[in-house]
């Protein structure tokens, strides 16, 4: 997975960070998602290079640090190295996290953030919390769900509604139990209008994501909480996970369990309900930190004469999570293009075919631009409208005296271009790519 091709969104990703920072952040503000990951992303760039090992090992990192707010967190509550460290290989060896986590996406330094603050949130270390939700919500909108949860279970259980009668006056007993909040509130205050913009296009702009099912839901929370294994895989993992919660220490954790399934899952069912009732917004990638979560309460309080069902766990983890690790799945385009770049003549057009999907961004990204060809309308909203160009789509197949080169996802055969004939064709595992001519 290291280096495998990079795919859509990796591959504008990738070219975002390589411009200058004014035409980055232009590119930001356009797109859907707060500017922290491409602002980390444009330094490293710069320190390690573009490549797709380079980038990856940023996204590596992360889930390691992911792992190990995961771990500091259940050792914080019950002192158990074991616990924690049970818990920190639950989150890294879990393949539902390696498989989305590990791409040059926001998505790993979204799980590190959030794990981040919901380990100084549920500590009380508030100037960790501060810096952490700061970084969250400059990361991804979904942070504002996690603040949501941790908001509310902080009003219910630790807020003191009291009023004292001080010299200073009743409100500075209020403001001093919420400073933290009201300092992570003003920080993020830059980019409140950004993100009310960003919302609006996203609700007007036809965004590609539909709206969830209850069936949805629930697929998702299975699916984390069995690691994203494979089917004939989750009875066992299934088991093993039902036996460690019943034969959980509940005296010892049950309060602090509560609270971090709450401020844990909680943002996955407020994303739900957005994506009813306003927007759809919910997407499996986006909630990538509840693994961590998940692992935690799997593991907190697990008895001595019970960790050998934790350990096992683990190492059936580890082993789907290497067999992924060392088979990736991505389409092979860094192979498509270096046969491109070879077969390419004097005269020949290249340009991507919109069935399925483009490949607008990979191709870029390694050495081959091709216009989107779209007779049937504009393009959706979706990440890579942000960076597109007037050059980047044509409603009519452009004339030239040399062959056209199409990039597809389609069966070759399926695929028809009005007065072009098919020449040649290649398959890249998923990827087409096809010469035709001129009738």
């Amino acid at each position: 997975m290291w280096t495998e091709s990079l795919w859509g969104d990796e591959g504008f990703s990738a070219i975002a960070v390589q411009q200058s920072i004014g035409e980055m952040i232009n590119v930001v503000m356009k797109d859907t998602a707060p500017p922290l990951f491409y602002l980390i992303g444009f330094v490293w760039g710069r320190l390690f290079g573009f490549s797709e090992v380079a980038l990856r090992s940023l996204s590596l990192l992360l889930v390691v640090g992911a792992s190990i707010f995961v771990g500091l967190l259940v050792y914080e509550l019950r002192k158990s190295k074991m616990e924690g460290l049970l818990a920190g290989l639950l989150t890294f060896f879990s393949p539902f996290l390696n498989k989305f986590g590990f791409e040059w996406r926001m998505y790993a330094l979204l799980a590190f953030t959030t794990m981040g603050s919901v380990y100084f949130f549920v500590t009380r270390k508030w100037k960790g919390w501060v810096i952490l939700t700061t970084m969250m919500l400059y990361t991804h909108h979904f942070g504002l769900f996690t603040v949501a949860c941790q908001g509310l279970w902080f009003m219910v259980s630790d807020f003191k509604w009291k009023k004292r009668n001080t010299k200073i006056g009743w409100w500075w007993h209020y403001f001093n139990q919420l400073k933290a909040f009201v300092v992570v509130a003003l920080l993020y205050l830059p980019w409140l209008y950004p993100m009310y913009i960003q919302t609006l296009r996203v609700k007007g702009g036809g965004f590609w994501l539909g709206v969830p099912s209850v069936e949805n839901l629930t697929d998702l929370l299975y699916r984390m909480m069995v690691g994203g294994l494979e089917e004939k895989y989750r009875v066992i993992a299934v088991l093993m996970v039902v036996v460690l919660l019943i034969l959980k220490q509940w005296k010892q954790v049950t309060k602090k369990w509560l609270e971090i399934a709450v401020i844990g899952i909680g943002p996955v069912l407020m994303a739900f309900l957005v994506s009813r009732l306003i927007t759809p917004v919910f997407y499996d990638r986006y909630l990538l930190s509840v693994i961590g979560v998940m692992a935690v309460l799997v593991v907190i309080g697990t008895a001595k004469r019970w960790w050998w069902v934790a350990i096992m766990l683990v190492l059936g983890y580890g082993v789907v999570s290497w067999i992924q690790f060392t088979h990736p799945s991505k389409a092979p385009f860094r192979m498509l293009a270096a046969v491109v770049k070879n077969e390419m003549k004097e005269g020949d057009v290249l340009v991507n075919y919109n069935g399925r999907s483009h490949h607008l961004w990979e191709t870029r990204y390694y050495g081959i631009p091709a216009a989107i060809y779209t007779p049937n309308g504009p393009l959706p909203l979706y990440v890579g409208t942000a960076q597109m160009k007037g050059e980047d789509t044509i409603d009519e197949l452009p004339i030239t005296e040399g062959r056209l080169g199409l990039v597809a996802s389609e069966p070759i055969e399926t695929i028809r271009l009005p007065g072009y004939k098919l020449v040649e064709s290649k398959n890249f595992g998923s990827l087409v790519f096809s010469w035709w001519i001129k009738q």
